[in-house]
């Protein structure tokens, strides 16, 4: 990928044409479910970015400073009853604290 070469560049030392192209992998990127139980069973998505790479306290990655991920993009769900919600605010506000 694109950042294992640059990930250690600030933003803001990209060209203008390196952040078009960036762009341009990000929205040409595909996810293929490989299976679903359908609306009947759907209260939150599985899998995501493993939290063993992510600080808990930051919720940045552990590889890449400067990026943050929170609730259902994390492997991570709750029981029913607003768990899930509770997680994407907290993971949110965690994340949010440090930037």
């Amino acid at each position: 990928m694109w950042w294992s070469e640059s990930g250690h560049l600030a933003l803001a030392e990209f060209s203008d044409t390196a952040l078009c192209q960036i762009g341009s992998k990000l929205n040409r990127w595909q996810l293929k479910p490989s299976a679903t139980e359908g609306y009947r069973t759907a209260e939150v998505t599985l899998g995501g970015v493993d939290t063993n790479g992510i600080s808990s306290k930051t919720m940045e990655t552990n590889n890449q400073p400067g990026l943050f991920f929170i609730g259902e993009v994390l492997d991570v769900s709750g029981h029913l009853g607003g768990f899930n919600f509770q997680w994407a605010w907290a993971s949110g506000h965690a994340a949010g604290l440090f930037v």
